[in-house]
């Protein structure tokens, strides 16, 4: 009989291991990653009869505060549990949860993987990631927007040694960024690696060279701009390459 947690996901890894060897012959993986007890916001365990478990669902799409105390009388909650869970729920979420989006959930989970303690769990970290998915979109509609439309990028990166310092010191940071990230993931550093990338778009990418890119393409040289546009490719090209782990249906789509 299984017991615990640790039975339960034991049990699964025996089952998925048996059935790639019998279906392909191989061991479908060699690894198996294990992250921290998830809590709600206030460090309580995820429990039904508290009410504060949240479905990743209603996270992704949203739901109204009305709609999750409907959810509670659907169970096998009683009188008592349901009204204690009513009252958490307007608590924690008093205009409901908002519609997060599947890359802003994804994103916050593997930025909560600290590989230490428990997980306290909360939708406006989540929401506020959902504001960095919207960044990341108008910082995307920008480059493109001062793209010529014969436009055609380079099919690898190179200096040509006109760049401005701006250009070089993106440029730089981009490298040093993509250094970090590749040993991030490699040491399963997984909090650090969203950190730096979270720190690349907004610090340097957005707050820094794409406003200091604006100057001179509107007041620079025909090659000053030229120079300029191409470096703002290249940095966005890096930047939604490196986030793509974590948003995969944002970077795809721009």
């Amino acid at each position: 009989m299984l017991e615990t947690g640790w039975d339960i996901l034991f049990f699964w890894i025996a089952r998925m291991v048996m059935f790639s060897l019998k279906l392909t012959g191989k061991v479908p993986f060699t690894e198996v990653y294990c992250h921290s007890l998830i809590r709600d916001s206030e460090g309580r365990k995820m429990s039904k009869s508290l009410g504060n478990v949240i479905d990743p669902i209603d996270a992704i799409e949203g739901i109204a505060l009305p709609d999750l105390h409907k959810k509670l009388e659907t169970g096998n909650l009683t009188p008592i549990e349901v009204k204690r869970a009513t009252q958490y729920q307007k608590s924690a979420f008093p205009d409901g949860i908002p519609q997060c989006g599947t890359d802003a959930l994804r994103f916050a989970l593997v930025s909560y993987t600290t590989g230490g303690g428990d997980i306290a769990f909360d939708i406006k970290v989540i929401h506020g990631y959902r504001k960095f998915c919207n960044k990341i979109y108008q910082a995307t509609k920008y480059v493109l927007g001062k793209l010529d439309k014969d436009f055609v990028p380079k099919k690898t990166a190179k200096l040509t040694g006109k760049e401005s310092l701006s250009e070089r010191w993106i440029l730089h940071k981009m490298t040093m960024v993509a250094r970090d990230i590749n040993k991030a993931i490699t040491d399963r550093e997984f909090m650090r690696s969203t950190t730096i990338i979270y720190q690349y778009w907004y610090n340097q990418l957005c707050d820094v060279y794409i406003k200091n890119s604006k100057a001179i393409i509107q007041d620079g040289t025909p090659e000053e701009k030229q120079s300029a546009v191409e470096t703002l490719y290249t940095a966005l090209e890096g930047a939604l390459t490196m986030i793509h782990p974590y948003m995969p249906f944002l970077t795809e789509e721009l």
